[in-house]
């Protein structure tokens, strides 16, 4: 597949493969690397991995994802150096290396990729031979282990709702302190790639900080992980009464809050219309916090 250096070429389309017995169509996708990475291969596990991911792309605020690695999927890692890595990606837990019975399934899927990359060589627009029909170009097997194209009909994403809500006793504690306009305060929540639960199956972290603005001094380093029952939308929608404890914890409330993102600018906004802070987005806070 990387000898054929078609990574670019292809970095615009999706396409699924979708082996027999699994529940899923899997999405290729190729994203560029960073560093000693030369490209990601990803597959992405389904339908609705596949709006959000395609949603984020068009727009880095959309929903609660913030990395690649937070997205069901299977990867293929190309490093600069030749070496290739495979990897299984679990929304709320750090990546893991494929077991055996995966290893099955990631090689039918790589293989039937590897196909549709060398006819792109002769046929460039394959990747887009369903579109017209609202449908991505797929690579199906069937009972007998005989692969066919076929058009896999695109389904409208799922409605998107986040709830957010306050423990009213927090809120009327909250209301009774004292308001400092003069202050204000750096407010982010976002995933932690490198820090994990030291659990056998190892946990995604994330971090409520909050820095006092002026001086940049550390007030909170509040981190979660996610339960896997709750999953990564209730994090977020936690964040804000996690906030609000916070406040109420240093017994005072700024004048001011700023934050990094449209994403942590919407989740708080609702806090506003208990407290009398002005919200506002610095995204050049995301760089230096």
């Amino acid at each position: 597949m990387d000898a054929l250096e078609l990574w670019s070429t292809l970095a615009p389309y999706n396409w699924a493969v979708k082996p027999n017995g699994t529940a899923f169509p899997y999405f290729c996708n190729i994203i560029g690397g960073e560093g000693e990475v030369k490209v990601r291969f990803l597959m992405l596990e389904g339908w609705r991995t596949l709006h959000d991911f395609v949603r984020l792309r068009a727009d880095r605020s959309f929903g609660v994802f913030s990395s690649p690695m937070e997205f069901p999927h299977f990867e293929l890692v190309v490093l600069k150096s030749g070496e290739t890595k495979f990897f299984r990606y679990d929304t709320g837990f750090l990546p893991r290396t494929v077991d055996e019975k995966e290893s099955v399934i990631l090689e039918k899927i790589l293989w039937e990729a590897y196909g549709v990359m060398l006819r792109v060589e002769s046929d460039p627009a394959l990747p887009m031979r369903f579109a017209a029909e609202k449908s991505v170009f797929a690579r199906i097997e069937d009972k007998a282990g005989a692969w066919r194209d076929e058009p896999l009909e695109i389904p409208d994403p799922q409605p998107y709702v986040e709830r957010i809500s306050f423990k009213t006793d927090d809120i009327k504690k909250a209301k009774d302190l004292p308001i400092v306009q003069t202050e204000m305060l750096d407010v982010d929540f976002r995933f932690l790639p490198t820090v994990a639960t030291s659990e056998p199956r190892p946990r995604a972290v994330y971090q409520l900080i909050v820095k006092d603005s002026v001086s940049g001094n550390c007030e909170v380093d509040r981190r979660v992980s996610i339960s896997p029952s709750a999953g990564l939308k209730s994090i977020w929608e936690s964040m804000p009464q996690g906030f609000l404890e916070e406040l109420i914890s240093r017994g005072r409330v700024p004048g001011r809050v700023r934050v990094p993102s449209a994403r942590v600018f919407r989740f708080l906004r609702p806090l506003c219309i208990e407290l009398p802070f002005r919200l506002s987005i610095n995204e050049s806070l995301s760089s230096s916090s």
